[in-house]
């Protein structure tokens, strides 16, 4: 293997990894966005109640089924919120959302999103 097949190799992780560093920024905005819309003045509690339950803030992109669960524990609303998420999510990325039958988990569509920006 020469230097240039490594340098290509590292060109291709660094550019993937600066992907999912996007995605993920851009996951956590939207995730602020929606809960101002929601909760309002409340929207920092569901910070502070994530925290209680080891979930930071920075780690939502990486721990989503923790992050769904405390909103549904949180609000009645909680599946709500992921629509709204998802739906703007995918409007950030220039795509439409639809909610479909298949019964997949707010973590595998937000998975299924950040693999389709990957490519």
């Amino acid at each position: 293997m020469s230097e240039t097949d490594i340098t290509k190799e590292d060109e291709i992780w660094w550019t993937m990894m600066e992907r999912k560093r996007k995605f993920d920024e851009e996951l956590i905005m939207t995730v602020d966005e929606v809960l101002e819309e929601s909760f309002g003045a409340a929207g920092p509690l569901i910070y502070t109640y994530l925290e209680s339950r080891s979930v930071k803030r920075e780690d939502i992109p990486e721990r989503l089924e923790e992050f769904a669960d405390c909103i549904k524990n949180f609000s009645a609303g909680g599946s709500i919120v992921e629509a709204m998420i998802l739906r703007k999510l995918y409007s950030k990325f220039g795509l439409e959302f639809k909610q479909t039958s298949d019964h997949n988990s707010f973590a595998d569509q937000i998975a299924k999103l950040r693999n389709s920006f990957h490519h």
